[in-house]
């Protein structure tokens, strides 16, 4: 995937917020964000990967949602946004 086509389906997925948030509340939501967003990430070269998981997380900021592991944390320091999303890659 180049940037652009990255930038299109986090555009798409922008559009499906207010959709998601509405259906799935919950651990419903998480499953559903995560499923499409893991599904974008799988197809993201390594270059822009940090690119794409900084824009994810700016995606839910806009609309107002905490990434989960400020849940998880529960008082401590977040950890960092890249590593909401992580990936297993194997070698090429």
């Amino acid at each position: 995937m180049t940037r652009n086509d990255i930038e299109q389906e986090l555009i798409r997925l922008g559009q499906l917020m207010p959709r998601l948030l509405q259906d799935s509340r919950g651990a419903e939501f998480w499953i559903e964000f995560l499923s499409r967003t893991d599904a974008l990430r799988s197809r993201t070269p390594p270059g822009p990967e940090d690119w794409a998981t900084d824009s994810i997380c700016e995606l839910l900021a806009r609309h107002g949602v905490s990434p989960p592991w400020r849940w998880i944390m529960s008082g401590r320091t977040p950890i960092a946004c890249t590593h909401a999303f992580p990936v297993d890659r194997q070698p090429a």
